[in-house]
């Protein structure tokens, strides 16, 4: 789970340098570009990990509710 949280937080920091860097009044069209590019990768990437993370708590909550009845 470490790996997984330092993966997130490595990744929503990057996520964090791409939109500060395109909210730049001077940001050049190319620049832009790539750094949008960049972004959406980070955020996908930030997604997948949620998404795996939320499929893991429903799996451990469907067993404890199992485990109770």
């Amino acid at each position: 789970m470490s790996a997984e949280k330092s993966s997130f937080e490595k990744n929503m920091a990057e996520l964090e340098k791409c939109s500060k860097a395109l909210s730049e009044e001077n940001i050049s069209l190319e620049d832009a570009i790539k750094y949008f590019e960049k972004g959406q990768k980070y955020y996908d990437e930030c997604a997948r990990i949620l998404d795996e993370a939320r499929q893991k708590i429903e799996v451990y909550t469907r067993k404890n509710d199992e485990d109770k009845e």
